[in-house]
């Protein structure tokens, strides 16, 4: 399911497009090198620092930054579960992955400017022993010394973290929150947040702005590129999905 989830979603899906294109050209030659090409083409792109900050800044632009006087209006912060660590046998323990880790941090620094009480969000993943809210609450006491008040331990996409968050903060008397992820998955966060009657806030998180002109070096690929893409392309079509799955 994973393997072939992965192999769908761009811009993986154009790695096997150049090969099938390939192997359509022995039948078709025209109509098989010309997806091949388009996908090359697409794929570079893709690569390009100047084609992942485009596609970021076209999706990160959906949420204007949360003013002050918004940010003072909460009531609690809200950390949305990421990426996890698997631990090794032998005694190597699970733990946060770098989105989390990010994640977590911005908490910890929004907290010491806001001191609200802290949700986190996440199920466990895969074969973890703990769940991803969990960890992201460990990693908030033993590495920033600030206490999770509560952890939903059982969402396992962005909408179950909203939905069963709002669960738990509504009979509280909290129903605006800061929520605190990436930019680029600010948009589907805060929609998810919106459906389960909650007001979210998008909390201060590092944004991706273009320079002025175009640098040669900008079309250059680089794994990294790739990367930011793989997220940007997920998120548009992870929120194009919620808009017609949930709402």
């Amino acid at each position: 399911m994973n393997l072939s989830y992965s192999l769908l979603m761009p811009p993986m899906f154009l790695l096997v497009a150049i090969p099938a294109g390939w192997l359509i050209a022995l039948r078709w030659r025209r109509t098989g090198w010309a997806v091949a090409a388009l996908a090359w083409a697409a794929l570079y792109a893709l690569c390009t620092p100047y084609g992942s900050q485009s596609l970021l800044i076209l999706l990160e632009t959906r949420l204007p930054p949360a003013s002050a006087a918004q940010i003072l209006g909460a009531q609690a912060i809200v950390v949305m579960g990421g990426d996890v660590y698997h631990g090794k046998i032998g005694g190597v323990p699970d733990d946060i992955g770098p989105l989390s880790l990010e994640r977590v941090r911005l908490a910890a620094q929004l907290y010491h400017r806001h001191p609200l009480p802290i949700l986190v969000t996440g199920a466990a993943e895969g074969s973890t022993d703990m769940s991803i809210g969990a960890l992201m609450a460990k990693s908030l006491d033993e590495d920033f010394g600030i206490k999770a008040t509560w952890i939903e331990e059982q969402a396992e996409n962005t909408f179950q973290n909203a939905a069963r968050a709002a669960a738990i903060l509504k009979p509280a008397g909290i129903d605006t929150v800061l929520v605190v992820t990436q930019s680029w998955h600010m948009p589907r966060s805060v929609w998810s947040f919106e459906q389960a009657g909650m007001h979210a806030i998008p909390a201060p998180a590092q944004r991706f702005y273009m320079g002025h002109g175009l640098d040669w070096i900008d079309l250059l690929p680089d794994y990294p590129s790739f990367q930011r893409s793989f997220f940007a392309l997920h998120e548009g079509l992870g929120l194009l999905y919620y808009e017609y799955h949930y709402r």
